[in-house]
């Protein structure tokens, strides 16, 4: 998706609601909501629902299994790997970017941000960080991970936890917010 204001997240970080070029921001947004409804009325096994999943994510989604319900805001600005698998309930809010490298397993009611508002100018601007999520990962059920956060190789994020910093890998990190619990 070839726009002004995806460059000027990807370089400066941050972007405002006012933005001439943010409608195009909506715009995916709504076209997202729309579709990520449609996959959440289905089950993985309905005739369809891979087709969505390709027109969700504007690329052919072989070797990405998702479990409905699902939602994803923003989906073309998600770089799959291979052999993924994202279980039932996450939310996705990927403006400023997200990396899943291959075998990577999200676990059910996981959230994953890359945008926050501004302490200061809450309502109109926003701060991105892209998400990494590197080889091999876990993430547990209901874990958070917020903007800039990168998961090294891997390591494994236990359920309910909260991610706030980068993850090195082969470690397993738990607790909010997240600390190495142990080294695998």
């Amino acid at each position: 998706m070839e726009n002004k204001i995806y460059k000027i997240i990807d370089e400066e970080k941050r972007c405002r609601r006012d933005d001439a070029n943010f409608k195009a921001v909506e715009d995916e947004m709504i076209r997202c909501h729309e579709l990520s409804l449609k996959l959440s009325n289905m089950k993985p096994t309905d005739l369809g629902f891979k087709d969505l999943l390709d027109e969700l994510f504007g690329c052919d989604t072989t070797g990405l299994t998702i479990v409905s319900p699902f939602y994803c805001d923003q989906a073309k600005r998600i770089k799959f790997g291979k052999n993924i698998v994202i279980n039932a309930h996450c939310k996705i809010l990927p403006i400023g970017g997200l990396e899943i490298e291959d075998d990577v397993l999200i676990g059910p009611d996981v959230k994953i941000a890359t945008v926050n508002h501004d302490y200061i100018d809450r309502c109109n601007s926003y701060n991105f960080g892209k998400v990494i999520i590197k080889k091999n990962v876990w993430i547990g059920m209901g874990a958070i991970i917020t903007p800039g956060v990168t998961i090294g190789e891997n390591s494994v994020v236990a359920a309910g936890s909260v991610v706030t910093k980068d993850v090195p890998s082969n470690v397993v990190v738990g607790g909010n917010p997240a600390k190495i619990i142990k080294k695998l």
